[in-house]
């Protein structure tokens, strides 16, 4: 630090700093990821942009070797190469998250004490999102239209599958074999239960692959109707029916044209219309209603679905041909409750996109999230965020967390059969309750709070029985594992 305290270049906006802190600061200026990498090839230091691109807190990469952080981000080994090279280099790199980055390494030019022409030399790093870059080019010739982006450092809530691959094994597996196929161009058929994310992890295959800017069309095969399936997926020319627009319409096949077209919910189209969707995936053209002329139509295919395929055309209800076409490789995404580590990693990414939102910040005590972590989520992803999103609106006004959290962990839909659920065997339940009621009560008063929490301790004691433990027992009632403890607890008290 000079003894002076002054700046080096007082006049100068980014020079103008008299400590480490300071210089570093002034590179925030940037909304370019820099990096800069010394001579021994340690990171010198690195921005705010730079650091949520690598998905780093700020400060955190500063003396780490470039190398290593390079080699905990699939494909950035040819940026570390050439780095290690010290030459000026352009590359493009893939961050986890599925952005394009433009990558530039530029040599720092030596200084007056580094006289050894020979000596390996410092070099920069500027890493530029391409969608960033093409909005700004868009804009800068005057088209209309909002940014579809948000810069990586505040972009929080989209999922971050590089860091949930790490922490999930399942998840990883899923993702690199989804990722190979992709590379080879093999049609992808994503199933799993409703809320785990089959779009997500449908538009990061799509960002695995395309060029920023390219379409990834949505299509939910749920909310067509039968009679307007073909119009919709393939378009139509003026006049083709009654009601059509003058000047014709793409379908969402033409809509997707050079990018993804993903086509949701696929179990629920129609079987009278299969055909027409089996014919353009074999033959990769396309006719719009009322139309003569064909065309080749450039697209990549996903499908996705919470029904079993495989069930349906033994029963039917979809074309073997069909399905044999979309599920070249079929990919079933793990629900929640089989990946229990996900769960404090969505917990913090959920808090964080709420509280950017807030004046007060949001935090999930411990113990609320030992039993968030507990439960079962028969609503998978979405139903964790649905109550994370409910626990910050009613944490300021002071609601009984453990109450809101017993009314909140309740699975909405009926397991699917009694006899994984009921300990006491289905129908027996019924009269068991009315023999409860009659030995409690034989006056026939009786309080109705109390009588409920004596059934539900009867039957929390028989699913222990019957299932050998709590968490059992608690799976099989379709509650979480600590509104068991906690009955239980009343039960021993009393």
């Amino acid at each position: 630090m000079p003894s002076s305290m002054t700046p080096l270049w007082s006049d100068h906006p980014l020079f103008d700093a008299v400590t480490r802190q300071d210089a570093a600061e002034r590179l925030n200026l940037f909304d370019d990821g820099l990096v800069f990498v010394g001579a021994d090839m340690s990171v010198t230091s690195a921005n705010v942009e730079a650091c949520a691109i690598m998905g780093c807190e700020f400060g955190a990469v500063d003396g780490e070797p470039f190398a290593a952080l390079c080699a905990e981000l699939p494909g950035w080994a040819q940026l570390a190469e050439a780095v290690d090279r010290g030459a000026n280099a352009e590359l493009t790199v893939r961050t986890a998250k599925g952005k394009t980055l433009l990558v530039t390494v530029r040599r720092a030019t030596p200084g007056p004490k580094r006289r050894d022409p020979g000596a390996r030399r410092p070099v920069v790093v500027i890493l530029r999102d391409l969608e960033v870059l093409d909005y700004r080019r868009r804009k800068a010739f005057g088209h209309s239209g909002q940014p579809t982006f948000r810069t990586l450092a505040d972009n929080k809530a989209r999922p971050d599958f590089g860091t949930q691959r790490r922490i999930a094994p399942q998840l990883e597996k899923v993702l690199s074999r989804g990722e190979r196929a992709a590379l080879q161009g093999a049609r992808v058929l994503i199933t799993g239960e409703s809320g785990v994310g089959k779009t997500e992890i449908a538009r990061y295959f799509h960002t695995f692959l395309a060029d920023t800017g390219d379409a990834f069309q949505v299509v939910n095969c749920a909310s067509i109707h039968e009679t307007l399936f073909e119009s919709e997926m393939f378009g139509y020319e003026k006049g083709a029916f009654t009601g059509a627009l003058q000047s014709g319409r793409a379908g969402f096949i033409e809509q997707a044209e050079g990018g993804t077209l993903f086509l949701d919910e696929v179990g629920e189209i129609p079987l009278s219309v299969q055909a027409k969707l089996l014919s353009f995936l074999e033959e990769g053209v396309i006719r719009r209603v009322g139309g003569g002329r064909q065309r080749v139509a450039n697209v990549r295919i996903l499908a996705a679905t919470n029904r079993d395929l495989r069930q349906m055309v033994r029963e039917g209800q979809f074309r073997a041909d069909l399905y044999y076409r979309l599920a070249v490789v079929h990919l079933p995404i793990p629900a929640l409750r089989t990946m229990p580590e996900l769960i404090g990693h969505l917990i913090d990414r959920f808090v964080d996109t709420i509280n950017q939102r807030r004046g007060d910040r949001f935090v999930v005590p411990d113990w609320v999230r030992a039993r968030l972590t507990a439960y079962a989520w028969p609503g998978n992803v979405r139903e964790l965020l649905n109550v994370v999103q409910q626990l910050s609106i009613f944490f300021d006004e002071g609601a009984d967390m453990d109450e809101l959290l017993s009314d909140l962990l309740r699975p909405l839909s009926a397991p699917p059969s009694s006899s994984e659920v009921s300990p006491g065997g289905g129908d027996e339940a019924l009269p068991a309750l009315a023999e409860t009621v009659a030995d409690i009560a034989p006056d026939g008063a009786f309080d109705l709070k109390e009588q409920v929490r004596r059934y539900e301790r009867t039957l929390i004691e028989k699913a222990i029985k019957q299932h050998g433990s709590k968490r059992k027992a608690a799976r099989a009632l379709g509650v979480d594992i600590g509104t068991v403890v906690r009955k239980t607890s009343d039960i021993s008290m009393n």
